[in-house]
């Protein structure tokens, strides 16, 4: 094996073939220039006999010169012949291991491509399941919130000066959930919210829980508006007269009672597990104060609400009632959503 690359035996070998050749040209020259000179000598008949011997001594040496030459030359050829075939050997022993990287380089792009087909269809299945995770998320968080959470944000909590929250509770449900399967019961409920959630692609409210029959929205939350009352009391009616639909379909003798309120709130973020976006301040207790207060079948609502709408929709006065934590109150029965336009003109 040689010492130096494939291509330095390669190259020594044919400088040492191409010097062969030189030689041998140059010995065929020498032979060729001693047999005319022995022509010479042998046709020169003027030559005494001493001198036809030293020419002959001379010929005999200028023999053994190429005699030598012609032993040297053999030698290099078969020294350049043995590293010829010694670089045959190399090349065919590199050729076969270029075969066997090239194969070994084709498996590992079969496994590279079947690779990267899997991180393919592990980043499909992992994009399906980030669109789970972020409708999940909408539907329990407004959008523009659940936006600020995924972005890092992990203490959202803000203030709104004008806000409307509602609340309702179904009136019957109890008696019914006791002559009823738990079955019947949870699906007849989640029909019905399921309706209303449905309302909400329609008005600018905002849903922000269930407990049990009771169902909480608010307007003008989490991106302020001026009408939030109107928008809140256009929902309200809306799910009315939902309820009267499924009714009319199922026969259960269900009504509701809703109360409503406006002023500020805080809303915010609460939970590292489960999220939960929800309200507080005293315009969330006498929101519930006016629902618990109610009559089936009618919009419960402040005078904060009433001067908000007067002069939009008709209002029953109630008179004043005791509200707890706040004393008396007066409050209104907001009838008639056809009275007037659904805005301001």
């Amino acid at each position: 094996m040689s010492n130096g690359t494939p291509s330095d035996t390669r190259e020594s070998a044919s400088a040492q073939a191409l010097m062969a050749h030189d030689n041998i040209a140059e010995m065929f020259k020498s032979e060729l220039e001693t047999v005319e000179y022995t022509r010479s000598v042998l046709h020169n008949h003027t030559l005494s006999f001493e001198e036809l011997l030293n020419e002959y001594r001379l010929l005999g040496q200028q023999y053994e010169n190429l005699l030598k030459q012609a032993a040297k030359l053999t030698r290099i050829g078969d020294v350049a012949q043995r590293k010829l075939i010694n670089t045959k050997s190399e090349l065919a022993a590199q050729s076969q291991a270029i075969e066997r990287a090239n194969s070994e380089l084709q498996e590992k792009n079969e496994r590279l491509k079947e690779s990267i087909e899997e991180i393919n269809q592990l980043n499909l299945v992992l994009g399906n399941e980030q669109a789970k995770a972020d409708n999940l998320l909408l539907n329990i968080l407004p959008p523009g919130i659940a936006a600020r959470l995924k972005e890092g944000e992990d203490k959202i909590a803000d203030y709104f000066e004008e806000t409307t929250v509602v609340f309702t509770d179904i009136v019957g449900f109890t008696n019914l959930a006791s002559l009823v399967s738990a079955t019947t019961i949870v699906k007849l409920l989640n029909t019905l919210f399921s309706r209303f959630d449905g309302l909400l692609d329609h008005y600018p409210v905002e849903k922000i829980k269930t407990i049990g029959d009771s169902y909480m929205l608010a307007s003008g939350i989490p991106t302020p508006q001026k009408d939030h009352a109107l928008q809140a009391a256009a929902f309200a009616f809306a799910m009315l007269n939902e309820l009267r639909r499924f009714v009319a379909e199922t026969g259960y003798p269900i009504s509701m009672r809703i109360g409503m309120h406006s002023g500020p709130v805080v809303a915010g973020i609460i939970g590292t597990r489960k999220f939960v976006y929800d309200l507080w301040g005293d315009t969330v207790n006498i929101a519930s104060r006016m629902e618990s207060h109610g009559q089936p079948g009618k919009i419960h609502c402040s005078e904060t609400v009433y001067r908000e709408l007067s002069d939009v929709y008709k209002f029953e006065r109630r008179g004043a009632i005791d509200i707890k934590g706040k004393g008396k109150m007066d409050t209104y029965f907001l009838i008639d959503e056809t009275a007037n336009k659904l805005t301001r003109g």
